[in-house]
């Protein structure tokens, strides 16, 4: 009896945590399922979670609110579930070089100063997803595609050769502006 009675206070611990551990796994599942229908029924989760989030920003997309869904994306591109993040930004990045795209078609060269921070947006976004994962080849095909309609113009700082310094040296005037003789119009 004396036995039993020691060992009871250890089966009152045991019990109260398997009952802890059963409410928690319940209220897992009840989350889990409400997110299913929720996916189902193509309904918003309104949720912080990040694959809710992912989940919401996806259906305003489909529901073509561009505004609502680059936001949504925009606060889980730090995510620390690498996949997560590299489709929020894979997917913000295919939005914005759709809305250039479709400016440029609608409109034509006169949208280009529209399309051009659209396109720089695109190529900023397939670089990141692309820092996560380099090996992913429909980012590298996208951001080619940015690429080829906005090149990167960088200057590469390159050095002098010992050609260009002769040149300066000779006298030869740069070419552009500074050799057209007279003062150019529309200056004060």
């Amino acid at each position: 009896m004396a036995r039993r009675l020691n060992i009871m206070p250890l089966m009152m611990v045991v019990l109260i945590a398997s009952v802890i551990t059963l409410v928690m796994s319940a209220r897992g599942l009840y989350l889990a399922n409400r997110y299913n229908d929720n996916l189902n029924s193509n309904r918003l989760h309104n949720s912080t979670l990040h694959e809710a989030v992912f989940a919401d920003a996806y259906l305003w997309k489909q529901k073509v609110n561009d505004q609502k869904s680059l936001a949504l994306y925009a606060s889980i591109t730090n995510s620390k579930d690498a996949s997560i993040a590299q489709s929020a930004h894979y997917n913000s990045a295919n939005i914005y070089l759709k809305q250039a795209l479709s400016l440029l078609d609608e409109h034509g060269l006169e949208a280009w100063d529209k399309a051009m921070p659209l396109l720089s947006l695109a190529k900023e976004s397939y670089r990141d997803a692309l820092r996560l994962k380099p090996d992913w080849m429909d980012a590298k095909y996208n951001y080619e595609l940015a690429l080829r309609l906005s090149p990167i113009i960088e200057n590469q700082g390159r050095k002098a050769s010992k050609e260009d310094e002769e040149e300066k040296d000779m006298g030869v005037p740069p070419d552009g502006w500074p050799s057209i003789p007279g003062f150019p119009r529309g200056m004060p």
